[in-house]
């Protein structure tokens, strides 16, 4: 074994063990070397000089802009949203190039991103995981099962090989509170779905630049308590240092600290020479005369990284569902004194511990794979997990009426129905039907189902304190 394979080696053990020692899923915060490698996206110089060649109206070369704007690539995109601006209105009635919606925008900029957002949609539609070159590579990616995925990639790759990951896009990201819960790809840079959000030009970098801080601060609990895996960018690139330079601010503006919990992956398009040993953290510049130190690994191929990132996980989706649906019981003595808070199911990656924490056997000695979740009706102890009762009120009378309007007293009105049928008010105590939660009811969908047959006159059978009641009574 080589010097840089005994190092590649050790840094990829101490990554997997740095993970498995925090009980978390990393967060993947991936770059345009991403796209480039597996969809052939043009760098950002690339992008920009692929859009001034193919605008007729443009006569300068992409040098020459390069030199007007002292390389700034955002001041070279600002000035381009005029030529593609005035390009699209020349061509306003040739929607195949130019669609009518994007003249009732109010943005400027709309025509040069939509051109974008064309030639990225171009190229993920030509990817095909089963022919590709790296086709390994792109099979142990789609096997992870990361906490979030964080982009500033516009294009829908990663959509198409996590297709369980839910998107958000630009500033959703800060507005939407599910943003930080398990399994989503935050778009913060836009996404070609809404070519409006790519940012791009001056003008977007001056705002996102702005609110950067809150996003921070939206995502300071994943800068804490996750793993962060940089892959796809450069140590030079902006975007990078920007983030890592808002993250220093709130954990230590005074020092040079190292970020325990990051990881930059710098790849090296050239083989790296076998008697090589790169540092194992890295110093990056991020602006005002600081800088931060990150874990740092250099490699040539991905898939031992990628390896080294795989937990055997339980279904991203039913982790998605359960964390909504599941809660824990925190504290109580009884049932009828039960005060619960949410459980946070977003580390379990062993299966059999998953299943046998929140799953009962459907019948003796079937498989895991056969069970069910836990609810009211099989807790014996109080301090069990239990089922989360997702409903209020109002929600819970839409759900019976299939009626977006309906409000809250319907569905009451019916409970005071099985009340006055069966003599037992389902809302003075805690059942599989309803749950008292710091004063504020709660339904589960035990109680839709039965409210459906009320509300139809059908026959049901209520089970209550170990007991089955029926209505009508049976004979």
């Amino acid at each position: 074994m080589s010097t840089y394979d005994s190092y590649l080696d050790s840094s990829l053990e101490s990554l997997k063990q740095f993970i498995q020692d925090m009980k978390s899923r990393p967060i993947l915060f991936i770059g345009s070397g991403f796209s480039q490698r597996y969809i052939n996206a043009p760098t950002w110089s690339g992008l920009l000089k692929q859009l001034i060649d193919e605008n007729p109206k443009i006569d300068m070369p992409m040098q020459y802009f390069i030199q007007e704007h002292d390389g700034d690539y955002a001041k070279i995109a600002s000035e381009l949203v005029h030529y593609y601006r005035s390009f699209a209105w020349d061509h306003h009635s040739d929607e195949e190039q130019f669609p009518s919606f994007l003249f009732e925008s109010t943005s400027k900029s709309i025509h040069l991103k939509y051109k974008i957002a064309s030639i990225l949609i171009n190229l993920t539609e030509r990817f095909d995981a089963d022919s590709h070159e790296l086709k390994d590579e792109i099979e142990l990616i789609k096997k992870l099962n990361p906490q979030a995925i964080i982009t500033t990639n516009y294009d829908k790759l990663l959509e198409t090989l996590f297709p369980k990951y839910e998107a958000i896009i630009g500033q959703h990201v800060i507005r939407q509170k599910k943003s930080t819960d398990i399994g989503h790809i935050l778009k913060i840079h836009g996404s070609v779905d809404d070519c409006n959000s790519i940012v791009i030009e001056q003008q977007d970098y001056d705002y996102f630049f702005k609110k950067q801080i809150y996003l921070i601060a939206k995502l300071f609990t994943y800068f804490m308590e996750h793993p962060i895996i940089f892959i796809g960018y450069s140590l030079s690139d902006e975007n990078i240092k920007s983030i890592l330079y808002n993250v220093k601010q709130i954990i230590d503006a005074e020092t040079e600290p190292l970020i325990e919990n990051m990881w930059f992956i710098d790849w090296s398009r050239e083989p790296i020479n076998s008697d090589t040993i790169p540092p194992d953290e890295k110093s990056i510049p991020v602006g005002n005369g600081e800088s931060v130190r990150v874990n740092y690994i250099k490699l040539n191929r991905y898939d031992k990284l990628y390896e080294a990132l795989y937990q055997d996980s339980v279904d991203i989706e039913l982790l998605k569902q359960i964390e909504e649906t599941v809660y824990n019981v925190v504290k109580s003595d009884t049932i009828t004194n039960l005060e619960v808070d949410i459980a946070s199911l977003r580390y379990l990656t062993d299966r059999e511990s998953f299943f046998s924490t929140i799953t009962t056997a459907s019948a003796d000695g079937e498989v895991a794979a056969t069970r069910t979740l836990v609810t009211f009706a099989d807790i014996q102890d109080p301090n069990q997990l239990a089922a989360q009762f997702t409903l209020s009120a109002s929600e819970l009378s839409k759900r019976v009426y299939d009626d977006p309007s309906s409000h809250w007293y319907y569905a009451y009105d019916l409970i005071k129905d099985v009340s006055i049928q069966t003599g037992v008010n389902l809302r003075t105590s805690n059942n599989i039907y309803h749950v008292n939660m710091n004063g504020i009811s709660r339904f589960s969908i035990n109680m839709v189902q039965l409210l459906k047959k009320v509300k139809d006159m059908e026959p049901y059978t209520i089970t209550i304190n170990n007991r089955e009641i029926h209505y009508p009574p049976l004979i």
